[in-house]
């Protein structure tokens, strides 16, 4: 079991680092998570890697999500007189990034559904 978890770990790392190096190679500056996580749809989408490859590392890693958010959210807290005079526009900034990403969420999520309806109606037309 300890080795099937390194194996996942490994994968995950390889992922991080390639991520890593494409955008060290991008003229322009692109998060390395955004790419990491673009690269893990690609792998999954063209069967290059499947799920149960990562699964009860990725699902360990979501469960403790959490722990990740501690020390970011201290450091903030530490910080908190850099936001003195700034709060007005902070809240703006966190409201306006909030709506924008309930709606980038909701949009995402409605073209998913459309796409995989009309990937079940094709697939029921060609059995009947």
């Amino acid at each position: 079991m300890n080795m099937k978890i390194l194996r996942q770990l490994g994968i995950i790392l390889a992922i991080c680092l390639a991520a890593e190096f494409i955008v060290s190679l991008l003229p322009i500056a692109f998060p390395s998570s955004v790419t990491a996580i673009l690269i893990l749809a690609a792998l999954l989408g063209l069967k290059l890697l499947k799920e149960g490859h990562i699964q009860e590392t990725a699902d360990f890693m979501l469960s403790n999500m959490a722990i990740v958010f501690v020390p970011v959210s201290i450091g903030m807290v530490e910080d908190i007189g850099l936001l003195k005079g700034q709060l007005k526009g902070f809240l703006l900034v966190v409201c306006a990034s909030l709506v924008l990403t309930f709606l980038g969420t909701y949009v995402t999520v409605r073209i998913v559904q459309i796409c995989m309806d009309k990937l079940a109606g094709q697939g029921g037309a060609s059995d009947g």
